[in-house]
């Protein structure tokens, strides 16, 4: 499917002359037209969204602050309060969350006022819209204009694109630091300049102040260097100036947990619940084998964790918990071999997928309607990989939102999976979908003229 793709190499990047890879001034016209209108349209539904479903996306209460959307606002008033991140328990550090959303929070409370939902909301729908003309650019630098508009144009009218932006969780600005990361990473694997790859790892450091999980990221990109045979004394330079990097801007929230918590914390201590809860298939608590396991005696016989702090410290529910994830798989999962083979590779993948990220029934369409569009979104960007992989094109790059879902996806597979943490990646099926799209409208079109001229 070569005719899908443009080569965009005849500059540094993007057309010769401009200096700026985020330039699109070179475009025709009726690009530049088209995907102002497409951004316009994302910013109209979005104030739409806002206006028809208010805090509908906000999920909780401010008087029991039991979710995460209400959870992260009343950190941000700590933190502006006392100096401390809070997460559960506003009197008690955490290090169940990373920072970066708290943050971003505490900026507009300072700003705004303790309740700047509206504020922040619109705030939200421009990182949308950047997000928007970032997935242009990746998709352009890809595989071309055409699939681009096609692509750019499918994520705005994907309906959890707009439903982020309503809510008050970390997904809308990892999502934008994350194409940052992703575009830089394409400009930097390209051209093999240190430059890029140290704006790649500023951005990965970013991102992965929100969802640490990212840092999984390099893997991606480690396969594309195999593919394009990177010299090993490169891989090392490039490879050791992102770690120097990502290390650099983590560091003082590595520093802080250390001085808190008196250990090294370089990220989280949240990964023994969803270990935990994911040891069941489909997340069903209520198996027969569940009910003969005593947690709590096991791990005081078999460990040194004060199991009575259980419920009241951080450290120590991360650390139960991870037990209790172990024991599980000791006592009940090693039994069953294939049957949580299937739960830990292909049911858990389903789980990631097979849903919208969705909470909020938007504008009363039917939640059938937009499964359809997630499925129809998902099966074309497959069948739009396929049709890449298969063509024998040599670009790797090419490649690279197909290692970034494979990786991510099974990054989650040991973890509690559901369609929130996959949503942020939706776009790499887009730009497959949008190079299948913008390929076949290339074909008809060619077809139309040759058919124009034998008459």
């Amino acid at each position: 499917m070569g005719w899908a793709y443009y080569d965009y190499r005849r500059g540094i990047f993007g057309y010769k002359g401009v200096k700026v890879i985020f330039s699109i001034k070179n475009e025709k016209a009726r690009v530049k037209a088209a995907l102002l209108i497409i951004v316009l349209i994302y910013a109209g539904l979005c104030g739409l969204y806002f206006w028809i479903h208010g805090n509908e996306g906000i999920r909780g209460s401010f008087e029991s602050f039991d979710n995460d959307d209400v959870k992260y606002l009343r950190s941000a008033w700590t933190l502006l309060e006392t100096g401390k991140y809070t997460y559960k328990n506003p009197q008690t550090d955490t290090v169940f969350i990373m920072p970066g959303i708290t943050t971003v929070l505490a900026a507009f409370v300072a700003i705004f006022g303790k309740y700047p939902i509206l504020q922040f909301k619109i705030f939200q729908a421009i990182l949308g819209c950047a997000c928007l003309y970032l997935i242009f650019l990746c998709g352009r630098r890809l595989f071309g204009t055409a699939a681009a508009l096609v692509c750019t144009a499918m994520m705005a009218l994907y309906f959890p694109s707009i439903y982020v932006t309503g809510t008050l969780l970390t997904e809308c600005c990892f999502y934008f630091l994350f194409l940052l990361t992703f575009y830089y990473t394409i400009a930097a694997v390209e051209s093999r300049k240190m430059k890029y790859y140290a704006m790649g790892g500023i951005f990965l450091g970013l991102s992965a102040l929100f969802r640490p999980t990212v840092l999984a990221f390099p893997a991606a990109v480690f396969a594309v260097w195999i593919a394009k045979k990177y010299k090993f004394i490169d891989m090392i330079k490039f490879a050791g100036t992102v770690v120097g990097i990502v290390c650099l801007i983590l560091s003082p929230w590595i520093i802080r947990n250390a001085i808190i918590f008196k250990q090294f914390i370089p990220l989280t201590k949240a990964s023994g619940n969803p270990a935990f809860q994911g040891t069941f298939i489909s997340y069903d608590r209520t198996t027969e084998e569940e009910e003969n396991i005593d947690y709590y005696n096991i791990i005081k016989k078999e460990t040194d964790i004060d199991v009575d702090k259980y419920g009241f410290d951080e450290l120590v529910d991360d650390a139960v918990e991870s037990e209790m994830a172990r024991i599980r798989f000791r006592e009940v999962i090693i039994k069953n071999p294939l049957k949580y083979l299937y739960w830990y590779t292909i049911g858990k993948t389903i789980k990631n997928f097979e849903e919208p990220f969705l909470w909020v029934v938007m504008f009363g369409i039917d939640i059938e309607w937009l499964r359809g569009q997630h499925y129809l979104l998902l099966l074309l960007g497959f069948l739009g990989f396929a049709g890449m992989a298969f063509s024998g094109r040599k670009n790797h790059i090419m490649k690279l939102p197909a290692y970034t879902v494979l990786l991510f996806n099974c990054v989650h597979l040991p973890f509690y999976c559901f369609s929130r943490y996959m949503f942020p990646f939706m776009f790499c099926f887009a730009l497959y979908a949008a190079y299948l799209i913008a390929g076949l409208f290339a074909l008809l079109k060619n077809n139309a003229i040759l058919g124009l001229k034998q008459n």
